[in-house]
């Protein structure tokens, strides 16, 4: 909820920067953690990656408009180059170097940001800012040594959160409602299927490798989604999507083979990947645009909260179960919930109208 008043106030470049120097520094100070409260800070360092990563989209649409839905497509394509990569990465460097190792490569790997950031332009929406940069503003009421202390400025902050997008029922049904489904199965899918393919009998290379086949799916609808757009609205993308996805989870659980899974995990990413496009797409389409990364901030805190009830209640019904098949048959009919929030609108209008 923080991204875009931090934006608006110092700049996507500083911004940008900071969230990757700190997110780096949370996997070292992971890596070099003795108990655990270390490494719940280092957690919650690491945690800013992700408001990095509401400020990087969220500054899409002041580049982009005649090409927003490429250019979005485009940014998400590194989401799915990183699925493939990483596993294979973290395995390599665990394997050579331990997890103390893997750690401080990727926090070395993080601190990219800090180049990214330098080499971003500015925008005229940055430009004519009606809120001075801190490089512009010398004189600013809040010390550049102690803003982050400062209790005033980040009260200030929660008071101008706009929460008035939640009272537009649009709104809810085509970002929240979706986020939440989409937080809640992706959360699920990610943490567990490596153990899924483990308990059918893979080796832990299979079981990679079934992971990889997911950040192929998301490589590919990437590419094919400016094309899909061409011919399709995004409430259609939408719901196909979510019957994609439900359908995959619940093979999954059917037909408990390698190549079944690794098949159903590259589909099941073909889906999530086109949802969460679309989403951001559907984001724009109901909001303004200097409402937009407010949006963006409530869906990904949608999807946040649900990721952390996605992972832990499949892990609760895998312990009482003692098997995979009942939580991915769960991840399965909660991912109908897009295609169920659609209709309740679909419903709501009529009733409306």
């Amino acid at each position: 909820m923080f991204a875009s008043h931090l934006k608006s106030r110092f700049g996507v470049r500083l911004c940008i920067m900071f969230c990757g120097l700190v997110s780096s520094t949370g996997l070292i100070v992971c890596a070099y953690a003795t108990n655990v409260y270390l490494l719940l800070l280092g957690i919650i360092l690491t945690g800013f990656m992700y408001l990095q990563e509401n400020i990087a989209l969220g500054i899409v649409p002041e580049y982009f408009d005649k090409y927003y839905n490429l250019a979005v497509n485009i940014y998400g394509f590194g989401s799915g180059l990183a699925v493939v990569v990483y596993p294979l990465l973290v395995q390599m460097a665990q394997d050579h170097y331990g997890w103390h190792g893997a750690l401080l490569l990727l926090g070395a790997l993080t601190t990219h940001s800090l180049i990214f950031g330098a080499l971003i332009k500015h925008n005229k929406a940055e430009k004519s800012l009606s809120i001075p940069l801190i490089r512009d503003n010398p004189q600013r009421e809040i010390d550049k040594t102690n803003f982050i202390l400062n209790l005033k400025f980040l009260t200030s902050i929660l008071k101008r959160c706009d929460a008035n997008l939640l009272t537009d029922p649009s709104f809810i049904f085509r970002v929240v409602l979706p986020g939440i489904a989409n937080g809640y199965t992706v959360s699920g899918w990610l943490i567990y299927i490596v153990s899924f393919a483990l308990s059918v009998g893979a080796t832990r290379a299979e079981a990679s490798l079934v992971a990889t086949t997911g950040g192929i799916g998301l490589m590919i609808i990437r590419i094919a989604l400016p094309f899909l757009n061409s011919i399709m609205t995004y409430r259609q993308l939408l719901y196909a999507s979510s019957i994609t996805m439900a359908a995959s989870l619940a093979l999954m659980t059917l037909f408990q083979s390698i190549p079944m899974l690794s098949v159903m995990s590259m589909i099941f990413c073909l889906g999530t990947g086109t949802l969460t496009t679309e989403i951001y797409i559907a984001a724009r389409d109901v909001t303004e645009d200097d409402q937009y990364i407010n949006a963006v901030s409530w869906f990904h805190l949608s999807f946040g909260f649900s990721m952390i009830a996605g992972g832990t209640l499949s892990g609760i019904i895998f312990d009482i179960s003692g098997s995979f098949s009942l939580s991915f048959l769960l991840l399965s009919v909660v991912s109908l919930l897009t295609a169920v929030s659609l209709g309740l609108e679909n419903i709501w209008r009529a009733i409306t109208s």
